[in-house]
């Protein structure tokens, strides 16, 4: 009798404690730091970074798109392999793989002085231009690759309109098999999806943001199914870096977990955090967020 009672009041212990939220675990980082491992809570130098993301074939690194402080660690992170021996391709979120053609053009100088206008960049990001260049030239320089990953805007209205009738047999079985049920995902979203931002004719709010939900995740399962394949071709000597908006990445849940479904090739994921030193002497980062992060000063612009 008495061992039955001292098992019942185990239970009713763990009971009670199962009813208590759990703290995720967070880092306290200092903002004199420049990069940080959330896998080791230590802040590194640049060197150390390098050799850090060195053993991984793939590299996902999250952009700030605006920040040139962003693209300048991508261009030591090419450099820095390059100088290690590694041939360094990348891919990225402005081009389809169907831009694959124009980027090798891009890469073997066959375009026009006025580049930008030539891969059609204005229109197709809105960013400044020559906070890319850099990177592109790094990639150019080590005799790199430059690859396409996104939907192009066609293959995304039809998601968009959810037109299945507009769709290649193809791009219907993209579709049917986009798994829109990771309840993580849609938590990280869900402030961002809150409210549709313009509903169409006929479409109730619900409608809309369900819409806007589907093409998110299309948008990363492409991004994640076209890295898988690029990474699939890669020698023992090379390493491909997937440079992606940020959002794109965090926690692991976007392009980096539909990447992990269909590759097993060892991954890592590098996310960007501002930092501003003349207001706080460290910032807040969960576990799981990222395994590497960097952390730059210069300011969101509008």
């Amino acid at each position: 009798m008495k061992q039955i009672w001292i098992f019942m009041t185990l239970l009713l212990i763990l009971a009670g404690c199962s009813t208590k939220e759990a703290k995720p675990i967070t880092f306290h980082i200092p903002t004199t730091c420049s990069y940080y491992s959330l896998r080791s809570a230590e802040c590194l130098e640049k060197e150390q970074f390098i050799a850090r993301v060195m053993p991984y074939k793939v590299i996902f690194v999250g952009d700030h798109h605006h920040s040139l402080n962003a693209h300048k660690v991508v261009v030591e992170l090419i450099n820095g392999l390059s100088e290690r021996g590694y041939k360094v391709s990348l891919a990225n979120e402005w081009f389809s793989p169907k831009e694959n053609e124009l980027l090798e053009q891009y890469v073997q100088g066959e375009l026009n002085k006025n580049s930008s206008k030539a891969l059609g960049w204005k229109k197709r990001v809105g960013y400044d231009f020559n906070l890319s260049k850099p990177i592109f030239n790094a990639i150019i320089k080590e005799n790199g690759a430059l690859y396409g990953i996104n939907m192009d805007k066609a293959f995304k209205k039809k998601v968009s309109d959810d037109n299945l009738s507009a769709m290649s047999s193809e791009e219907k079985a993209f579709v049917k098999a986009l798994d829109l049920n990771v309840s993580a995902h849609k938590a990280l979203l869900a402030p961002f999806f809150s409210h549709c931002h313009k509903t169409r004719k006929g479409e109730d709010a619900q409608a809309c943001m369900a819409r806007m939900y589907r093409v998110q995740v299309a948008w990363d399962t492409m991004m994640g199914e076209e890295s898988a394949k690029l990474a699939q071709k890669l020698r023992k000597d090379e390493k491909l870096i997937i440079f992606i908006g940020a959002m794109h990445l965090d926690s692991k849940l976007g392009a980096n977990l539909r990447f992990a479904r269909k590759s097993n090739l060892p991954a890592i994921t590098v996310l960007p955090y501002p930092k501003d030193t003349t207001k706080e002497e460290a910032i807040d980062v969960e576990l799981g967020n990222s395994d590497l992060i960097y952390l730059y000063e210069e300011p969101l612009e509008p």
